[in-house]
């Protein structure tokens, strides 16, 4: 029932801005601190930190992030540093990120452009 097991929320930073789940934005959002989505959003997103969209948000346009976890829906292009889909996700869109995480259930129909991550230790050899 419990567990010292820290879910990538709990690990994240703490989340400054909530859109609840009653809740409509139409229009475009830009925030340096992390955001968490139960809501609905029509329009673009751009998040300094992690944006989390719950199982019952959505977003109809683009996002950018250095973090996402996605466990509802998209439709829009995703530019995010890290993506991780969970089971719930369903994403109609383009993906560019470093680093992608997807769970058995996951719904995802578009591209995806990898970018390569650079190795310290590399950079500095050349």
């Amino acid at each position: 029932m419990f567990s010292n097991k820290k879910t990538p929320e709990s690990q994240s930073s703490p989340i400054n801005t909530l859109i609840g789940e009653n809740c409509t934005i139409q229009g475009h959002i830009d925030s340096r601190d992390s955001i968490r989505i139960d809501g609905r959003v029509v329009g673009n997103i751009c998040g300094g930190g992690t944006v989390i969209l719950s199982e019952k948000g959505s977003v109809k346009g683009n996002i950018e992030a250095e973090n996402l976890l996605v466990y509802g829906k998209v439709e829009g292009d995703l530019a995010v540093g890290n993506l991780d889909l969970k089971s719930t996700a369903h994403i109609v869109g383009n993906i560019e990120t470093r680093a992608l995480h997807i769970e058995t259930g996951a719904v995802y129909q578009g591209s995806i452009s990898m970018q390569e991550q650079k190795l310290p230790a590399l950079d500095a050899e050349n």
